[in-house]
């Protein structure tokens, strides 16, 4: 019973979390673009969304009778999004879900998401859709080597397969080598989240919301909260496995560099994506996993 009290908390906090950080994301995106943002709903804007839940409620979709494959493929999306969120340790001596292999776990959930993105896109019935589930299947193509290799550098460089036991050892390697290799980890989030400079399946300019362009109402608000919670784990796991035990404040300054490049940078080419994740990343993680193998 305490169990799934906590269960409950944990991801309802989680939701919130995400919900919010949307507004977040709007407001510091406004301010770098001297606009004001979201600010008529409550103070601040802080009830911006709530409103915008309620319309997503209460909103038609753009399609009629969507397939069961696809409200299947959504809520798998949202489910394990916010399910790879138990993994990561909120507290010194607490994680709501701590299997031994939970970096394996990790691994098997990424893949999961994956497939239930490029699912969303291929069976829409737009072909601006299937382009955008192309597109993110060819991301995942360029993004999941470099995110499973620097993987394996962890846990080679932790001696554990355990995110818990990760956040709570010392690391086998110095503070200099550190220094890349947590560059590369957060270029590959930026590739495993879809965000600019690598946000392909959804390019906005190109695509109308690419994979997601015939998804309305409830859908997709799970689509677009999933893209969140999604985000929110990445930059927890990078605070896990560099910084030890999880901490709010290093999520949340990753998150805003993230929504800064946002703001800041243009979007790639696929064939640069490619070229920086097998000819930079690649080669650099395996040299890594080799030299602590030694």
């Amino acid at each position: 019973m305490l169990f799934i009290i906590q269960a409950f908390i944990f991801f309802t906090g989680c939701i919130l979390f995400a919900a919010y950080l949307s507004l977040y994301e709007r407001k510091l995106i406004g301010k770098i673009q001297l606009r004001r943002g979201p600010n008529q709903c409550g103070v601040f804007g802080l009830l911006q969304p709530i409103a915008d839940t309620i319309k997503i409620c209460l909103k038609r979709s753009a399609m009629k009778g969507y397939p069961k494959s696809v409200i299947f493929a959504i809520f798998l999306l949202f489910s394990t999004s916010l399910l790879q969120l138990s993994l990561i340790p909120i507290a010194y001596n607490f994680v709501l879900w701590n299997p031994k292999g939970s970096i394996f776990i990790v691994i098997l959930l990424h893949t999961i998401i994956v497939f239930a993105e490029t699912m969303i896109g291929v069976l829409s019935n737009s072909r601006f859709g299937v382009i955008g589930g192309v597109r993110a299947y060819l991301q995942t193509v360029a993004s999941n080597i470099p995110y499973i290799l620097a993987l394996i550098v962890m846990m080679l460089m932790y001696d554990s397969i355990n995110l818990f036991d990760i956040a709570h050892s010392e690391s086998r390697i110095g503070f200099i080598l550190k220094i890349p290799l947590f560059v590369i980890c957060f270029i590959n989030l930026l590739m495993v989240c879809n965000k600019i400079p690598f946000d392909f399946p959804e390019a906005e300019s190109e695509l109308v919301a690419g994979a997601y362009v015939e998804y309305g109402g409830i859908l997709f608000g799970l689509i677009y909260l999933s893209d969140y919670l999604n985000l929110t784990f990445q930059s927890s796991l990078l605070s896990t496995l560099f910084f030890g035990k999880f901490t709010i404040i290093n999520t949340i300054i990753f998150i805003t560099i993230v929504i800064l490049i946002r703001a800041i940078l243009p979007r790639y080419k696929q064939n640069q994506m490619l070229r920086i994740a097998w000819t930079l990343l690649s080669p650099m993680l395996v040299a890594l996993i080799l030299l602590l193998s030694w």
